[in-house]
């Protein structure tokens, strides 16, 4: 078997079950992949979901105490059966040729972590999905993003799985351990996935941008140096530019991503100094 899809859900059965019913319209051959879904504590129809899509998909799903998406992803890995692994979300959405473009890659750079677009949308896309227009304005530096990406089982063991210490950035954490093994990545414009993700309220905004920032600096400390300290962000010269515009009369718009920002960078300043 080829490919072992990873997918971690928690108390998200709408989204759940469109991303099923995408990968059911795969053109990629059903014996050569398999579906492997954590439930992570759901309290929703996510297990109804599940049953529902086992007799249409090559499913197996387990079930966990709600522990994160780390340990999620970790015994889904461990459980696996494919030489590839490949993660893609609960509410991530994948053309039909997704999986072939994946294989293509991987065989024409084994031992790479095959990684490609990952187009952000705030509302629900039923099948047929649109195709992807100007790929290029989608290109990432992630290393690592979990909503697409490919790598060999046993590279991901070698390096030693997720890190369940890490509430946000556990695949930039992993990333940076998969680099000093020397795995080198791959990115294709035209291996994309659409992401739906609705817009955020305020105050939902503010409390991942906390979390976001205890992760910066959870990271930096555990390697430091000048590019991770660049890549953090985590610079006072960035609180002080916060701080002069919110004493700016800004729209209210853009007085929201200011204090998002402040949001991140006075939870990340905060864990740097414990």
């Amino acid at each position: 078997m080829n490919f072992s899809l990873v997918i971690p859900t928690r108390n998200r059965a709408q989204a759940l079950r469109l991303t099923l019913q995408h990968l059911s319209l795969s053109v990629y051959p059903f014996d050569d992949f398999e579906v492997l879904v954590v439930d992570d504590g759901s309290q929703d129809e996510t297990p109804l979901v599940l049953r529902e899509w086992a007799e249409k998909l090559p499913l197996r799903s387990f079930t966990q105490e709600h522990g994160g998406t780390s340990r999620a992803r970790n015994q889904a890995i461990e459980a696996a059966r494919g030489r590839h692994i490949m993660f893609i979300d609960d509410d991530v959405l994948v053309p039909p040729d997704f999986l072939r473009r994946h294989a293509r890659l991987q065989a024409a750079h084994p031992g790479h972590l095959v990684r490609g677009p990952v187009v952000n949308v705030a509302r629900p896309l039923y099948p047929p999905l649109p195709a992807l227009t100007q790929p290029w304005r989608h290109f990432s530096k992630n290393y690592l993003c979990t909503s697409n990406a490919s790598i060999e089982r046993e590279l991901l063991v070698r390096a030693g799985l997720f890190d369940p210490t890490f509430v946000r950035w556990e695949d930039a954490e992993l990333g940076v351990r998969l680099k000093r093994l020397g795995v080198r990545r791959v990115f294709d414009n035209q291996t994309f996935v659409y992401h739906w993700k609705p817009p955020l309220e305020h105050p939902q905004r503010l409390r991942v941008a906390e979390l976001d920032g205890q992760a910066a600096a959870q990271l930096y400390k555990r390697y430091p140096g000048l590019r991770m300290w660049l890549r953090s962000g985590l610079h006072r010269l960035n609180r002080w530019k916060n701080r002069f515009l919110l004493g700016l009369p800004l729209p209210g718009r853009w007085r929201r991503a200011v204090q998002v920002e402040e949001a991140y960078l006075r939870a990340g300043l905060a864990e740097l100094a414990r």
